[in-house]
């Protein structure tokens, strides 16, 4: 305890002990001098009695050396230790075990630097598991977790050896081939990545089948970093979104050149909306029946520069673009507010983007349009329009929940009312299961309502309207564009 308070540290006690054993040899050297007999060599001279001095000091410092040094390369190797622990963790995606971005960035660099024939060009597969997003919202954030881990096992152990798999984050998965130069070889990859959605996937409570869609590019000389690689794979993964079930695609000059249009294309948005170039027009809905105008529906008209008045059907605001978002609240906000001017208390149908049915806010910011304009929830109706996917289902039901409950209508539009699977949104309040659907789009309702809608074909303009014999706020919207129908 004693020798621990006044020598801390393990040097210090080692050149002591070291001192002690030079001390204690030094002495037994001097005494061995006195007892031998008077023909040894002498060991009371100067350069003995020196020597015995010196001796503590020696071996007290050689003592202390050894065990300094001895503690520099214990250190040395616990901090490699800690550097190779610290190192795999930043390299690792906790959730999967899998290499993850850090370490994607740090291969491709180093396949970028090899020089002449050490370059290999090989193909990089970006993956996304489909309505993984769904899977979240309906089952929870665990059983997505769990999906994740069982799908990044069944990637390991199928190309164990032959490539590397990694875990961007998210849904997104990175498989990097170590021998696939050719576009042969990524597909056969990418048809393996397939096979691997045959089998569903056990989340403990449940089961689910699932699948994924992969976009192929490969490593170039011309490539600067790892961004660009992944640039031109989600490119190709765009490409293989549009593509129902498990597909892939390759990428092309001709994506990109595509994404360089719809850049331009959305910079052009930007600009118009800031030169507030849209307006909007509308269109009278006329009844079937009596032939008088019910209401209006606010169409979006963009007064372009160079191409004149154009719908939004022909210039397709990008659903990501926080432009796209903008532009659709100043035009519910518009309408609502030439709505509640006229002097007559006609309904208002207003078909939002898709983007904008996603969005959280979407009940709350109709609930203030209504109110800052003061117009009846009554008056206003909401059309899903064509582009709804089931991937929106949770929310786009939410969404249609919240604005049943302010009291205003929900109509669902030709396109939609054939894609979109009704009777899992019949729970909503005020939302009835419609009847069977026909493969054009638009609603099949009872026999008669068909025929009385045939009767009055003549109506070439404005918009004809389908009801369902029982009115519960539900409504299918068509567009009349030919003359009568013949059956």
């Amino acid at each position: 305890m004693m020798l621990g308070t006044f020598l801390p540290k393990p040097e210090q006690r080692f050149a002591a002990a070291g001192a002690a054993l030079g001390a204690l040899v030094s002495v037994a050297w001097l005494a061995s001098g006195t007892a031998l007999p008077d023909q040894m060599a002498p060991h009371w001279d100067v350069p003995a009695v020196m020597a015995a001095g010196a001796m503590p000091f020696i071996l007290g410092g050689s003592f202390y050396r050894w065990r300094h040094s001895r503690r520099l390369e214990l250190e040395l190797r616990a901090a490699r230790r800690a550097e190779r622990r610290l190192r795999n963790e930043v390299h690792r995606d906790k959730l999967t075990g899998l290499a993850n971005r850090a370490a994607l960035e740090a291969d491709i660099s180093q396949a970028l630097s090899a020089e002449g024939a050490a370059f290999a060009r090989n193909a990089l597969l970006l993956l996304d598991l489909d309505r993984f997003k769904v899977i979240n919202d309906t089952l929870g954030h665990d059983a997505g977790d769990r999906l994740l881990a069982l799908f990044g096992a069944r990637l390991r152990r199928a190309f164990a050896g032959e490539a590397t798999v990694y875990r961007l984050g998210g849904d997104e998965f990175v498989l990097a081939a170590a021998c696939a130069p050719s576009q042969a070889d990524a597909e056969m990859l990418a048809t393996r990545v397939e096979k691997l959605f045959e089998a569903p996937f056990d989340l403990g409570e449940t089961r689910i089948a699932s699948g994924c869609s992969i976009g192929i590019a490969f490593i170039e000389r011309s490539d600067k970093s790892t961004s660009d690689v992944l640039k031109r794979a989600d490119l190709a993964l765009y490409e293989a979104k549009a593509i129902s079930g498990n597909s892939h695609a390759f990428h092309s000059e001709t994506l990109s050149h595509a994404v360089r249009q719809r850049a331009e294309a959305e910079r052009d948005l930007t600009r118009g909306f800031e030169a507030e170039e849209f307006f909007l027009a509308f269109l009278p809905i006329l009844g079937i029946e009596s032939g008088s105008i019910g209401g209006f529906q606010a169409l979006l008209r963009w007064r372009h520069p160079h191409l004149g008045v154009i719908g939004a059907e022909t210039f397709e605001p990008p659903e990501q673009s926080a432009t796209t978002l903008a532009l659709g609240a100043w035009a519910l906000q518009s309408a609502c507010r030439q709505a509640a001017g006229w002097s007559f208390p006609k309904g208002l149908t207003i078909a939002p983007f898709v983007s904008q049915l996603r969005d959280r806010d979407f009940v709350t910011q109709v609930e203030r349009c209504l109110s800052d304009a003061g117009l009846s929830p009554e008056r206003l109706t909401i059309e899903v329009a064509e582009g709804v996917s089931t991937d929106d289902l949770v929310i786009v039901t939410e969404n249609l929940r919240g604005l049943r409950a302010l009291g205003v209508r929900v109509a669902l539009g030709g396109g939609s009312a054939s894609s979109l699977p009704l009777n899992q949104i019949s729970d909503v309040r005020g939302v009835a299961r419609l009847p069977d659907q026909d493969r054009t789009g638009a609603a099949a309702f009872d026999r008669r309502q068909r025929c009385r809608e045939g009767e009055r074909g003549g109506l070439r303009a404005g918009l004809w309207r389908c009801r369902d014999p029982r009115p519960l706020g539900f409504a299918c919207y068509g567009r009349r564009v030919g003359a009568r129908r013949r059956r």
